[in-house]
Formats: C-alpha cells, structure tokens, sequence
C-alpha cells in the first residue's frame, strides 16, 4: 500500500483512504458482519485512514468505527477521522459537548484528524460564535485531537478567506477529473497546495457517478482499456495529483475494497496517453444531450419559486451520471406551491434565460418523467 508522509504535520498516511458512509446496510442499518470484514480487509493491506462523521448512517457510523476498527486493531495501526457538526452543536448543549460525546461514540483517547464539517464562506464566523475554535486549540492542547481540519463545501471565492482564517492542519475538498475541468476544482486545488496545507481528496468518484456514467462516456473508457473498470480511472487521476495526501474512497463492498487495494499497492500515475482518454471523456460529457442551463439564477424570479435551475441541473446529474437523488426527492423539500405542477406559464422565467431555454415546455416534460 502506497505512504505518503503529509507536508507540515509529518504524519504518514496510507494514500486510499476509508469513508465510512457508504457502508453495506440492511433492513437494521449497517450490515456489521459484511462491513467488519471489509474494514478487516483494509488494515490487512495497510490502509490507515479512515474517515466517518456525527450524520453518517443515521448517526451510527462513528459507533461503528468503535466496533468494527477501534476495538478490533492496536491504536497505532490506523488513524480516525471525524467531524463537528456545526449545524448541531447548539442543539447538543454545545461545542465541548458535542466533542466529548464524539470522543465517547469512537471510545479513543485522542481523535488523529478532527474536521469542522461542511465549512463555507461565513463557518468561520459560525464557528467562532460558537466557541468551536477555542474547544479545538484547547483539545488539541490537552492532547485530545492531533490534527485539526475541515471539509470544503463552499463557493471557490471563499476558500481563501477560509483557509487564512485558522491555523489549519489539514484540509477536504471534493474533487475529480470532471471537477477539474468542467468546474472549480483546480482552483480549489491550488488554492490549498499554494499554502502548504496537507489535502484529503473526498468524492473522487462523484458519488459513483464517475462509475455508472452515461454510455458515451463509459465507451471512452472501454474503449481504451476494457481489462479495468471505469471508476479506477477516476481514483488513479486522483492519486496521481502531487498535492493529494489521501483519496478517500466510500466503499461498499468487497470488490470495491479489493479494486481499491489493487489501484493502490502501489498506485500507478497517470501517463500521459491515459490523460488524454480523460481529455476525450470530457468532450464525449460536452456532447451529451442536456438542458442547456448554466444555473445563473436569473430564472429565480418565478413567481411561484420554482426552483429551476436546480430542477434542471438534476435532469442533467441523471444523464451524465445516472443521479437521480435531486429529482426523486425534490417534493420532499419544495413547498406544493413551489412544484412544476404550480407553474402558471407566466413566462417571466424565459423572458429572462440568457440561454434562450423553452422553459415551460422543458419542466412539463421533467413532471411527466417523474410521474
């Protein structure tokens, strides 16, 4: 398994690294026995990082870190990685108890990594207000977190403020080949490398998207290489970034666990012809047929709050990945008066798209797809 000692904390740390919220689950929730056996799998190959969270699995996956990693293996095989909540810390009675009851779910004297979850442009201030970042120096000081860290969920603008706000050990970001060159993801990139700061790489699959997308992307893949599997590309573009210490991969099953492995004992860079198979991805996710909106917002005035761009950003998500989450629960969050089914064909949504989309006829024919 491949090592990489991080710059500035001098930790050395296997470069796959475990997420635990993808786990194997069953009608009772995390299936323990085939969980445990890939955790097992894991350590016997040398990974050491792994990374859960307060939210994953309905809030049992950090009792599962106890169970199936803390318990199970010598402290000094592996590291942990958790997170704090922001968004819950008031309604757990605080930022130091919140940390004490994450301490007591993993039952570990000292937490390695600990990340401030979900950080945007205004978490610095939330966390302030909070009184987090004095719970994590004065932690870290009695010896009771290692390293302190957070995950990026934010606007690019913002990373900078974010990462010169706080004495910051590590850092997250999500980030994948698509990221790179279809978004912000170099940005955010160098943004962080710039500074010196070790980088943890989270969602370099997408989410299984990068797996199970469309066929003309696929093909591209097949085509160059059909001994190996469409979602390794994505891991080994990931690992053969200079500036990435881990790639954390959400694992959930054994044949992922054991591809990973393989991918990764010893990880195999990118060569220059394979780079261009990205390359040549990338042009065939370009050429998908899609809803040709950017998400500039401008349709925002719909007087009936409809939220379109996201809408269409989700039919766009099933196309190019096979992600159908967004628009399977979208009634869950959106007000009845706010679904496509309220639009009154008013037209103040297509008077203003720059990109000229007929709108009305494009969400009748989302509602349809849906029903």
């Amino acid at each position: 398994m491949d090592k990489r000692t991080m710059p500035k904390i001098g930790e050395k740390v296997s470069r796959l690294g475990m997420g635990l919220m993808r786990l194997p689950s069953n009608d009772q929730g995390i299936d323990y026995p085939a969980a445990e056996a890939m955790i097992g799998r894991l350590m016997e190959a040398g990974v050491t990082y792994y990374d859960t969270a307060w939210f994953y699995h309905n809030g049992k996956s950090e009792d599962f870190a106890r169970r199936a990693l803390i318990e199970r293996f010598p402290r000094d095989r592996f590291t942990i990685a958790t997170k704090m909540p922001l968004g819950e810390v008031e309604k757990n009675g605080g930022a130091q108890a919140t940390f004490d009851t994450q301490q007591k779910n993993l039952g570990v004297e000292t937490i390695d990594f600990y990340l401030m979850h979900g950080i945007n442009g205004g978490s610095i201030d939330h966390m302030a207000q909070l009184g987090a970042d004095e719970v994590v120096r004065k932690m870290k000081k009695d010896g009771r977190i290692r390293y302190n860290g957070f995950s990026w969920h934010g606007a690019t603008g913002d990373l900078p403020k974010v990462l010169d706000g706080f004495d910051w050990d590590f850092c997250m970001i999500q980030l994948s080949y698509y990221d790179w060159i279809a978004l912000d993801g170099k940005e955010l990139y160098e943004a962080v490398t710039s500074r010196g700061i070790p980088l943890v790489v989270m969602e370099p699959v997408r989410g299984g998207g990068l797996a199970r997308c469309h066929p003309d992307v696929a093909g591209v893949f097949e085509d160059a290489d059909p001994s190996v599997s469409v979602a390794s590309w994505a891991l080994r573009w990931c690992g053969s970034l200079p500036g990435v210490d881990v790639v954390l991969s959400g694992m959930s099953d054994m044949s992922q666990v054991n591809e990973n492995i393989d991918l990764f004992s010893p990880l195999k860079p990118l060569a220059d012809a394979e780079r261009a198979v990205i390359d040549r991805a990338m042009v065939a996710f370009k050429e998908l047929p899609l809803v040709p909106c950017t998400e500039c917002n401008y349709c925002d005035k719909c007087p009936k709050s409809i939220p379109i761009p996201r809408l269409f950003g989700g039919k766009n998500d099933v196309v190019r990945f096979g992600s159908s989450w967004y628009l399977m629960n979208y009634k869950s969050w959106t007000k009845p008066e706010s679904q496509i089914t309220a639009c009154t064909e008013c037209g103040v949504c297509e008077g203003v798209c720059p990109q000229g989309i007929n709108i009305i006829e494009r969400l009748k024919q989302l509602d349809a797809e849906l029903e």
